[in-house]
């Protein structure tokens, strides 16, 4: 199915455009082309009124959104709350967070979001895990009864996520290169915050 907006304003590098058509084809931006193109006369036709169109924000963090919080439910019906609350201000893309918890918390969160991920949620892109592996000192709004330690009895429980993205915010000093580097290898993008680590622990920590 092919689909042509027209009647936009659209953003090109540097500039505003207008008088072209955005081409999309199963889901992607095939061209860029005027409204005349044969392509777009054969498409189905939205006409945009002169409005913007922009790409989708993509919302590493999202603690909440809809009147509901994540940590409070982690569910696939927060996950689809969120994601529409959301999408009403441009973010088409997002990472549900579960901020500190106790481990069996996290568990439920990562299910949560597998089971949106193989359901279709719209927007949902995986999983942002901030915590409970940081820092007292620089606890911030985290309950500092959930922080820990993280160890190698959590390796499995941070990688099980097989689709999407799982972004994990620790504190490089609670824990270890080597935990670091088994993350990393596992495919997900770790995240330095709510530390005190020093410039040492920190260029140890990205080597």
């Amino acid at each position: 199915m092919s689909v042509a907006l027209v009647n936009g304003r659209v953003l090109r590098k540097d500039r505003l455009t207008q008088g072209r058509c955005v081409l999309i084809e199963n889901g992607r931006i095939l061209d860029i082309v005027a409204p005349s193109d044969r392509r777009a006369r054969r498409a189905e036709r939205y006409d945009l009124g002169g409005q913007l169109l922009l790409p989708g924000f993509i919302d590493s963090q999202v603690n909440g959104g809809g009147g509901v919080l994540f940590n409070d439910a982690p569910t696939v019906e927060t996950i689809r709350a969120i994601g529409r609350a959301h999408r009403r201000f441009g973010t088409t893309g997002f990472l549900p967070t579960l901020i500190s918890a106790d481990l069996d918390v996290v568990a439920r969160a990562i299910a949560a979001v597998r089971s949106a991920l193989e359901a279709g949620v719209p927007g949902v892109l995986g999983i942002h895990i901030e915590g409970p592996f940081l820092n007292v000192a620089r606890k911030g709004v985290h309950d500092p009864a959930k922080l820990r330690d993280l160890d190698a009895s959590a390796l499995g429980l941070l990688t099980s996520l097989t689709g999407g993205r799982t972004l994990v915010t620790l504190a490089p000093e609670v824990t270890t290169p080597q935990i670091i580097e088994k993350l990393v290898a596992s495919g997900v993008v770790v995240s330095a915050g709510h530390t005190n680590a020093t410039y040492a622990e920190i260029g140890t920590a990205l080597r």
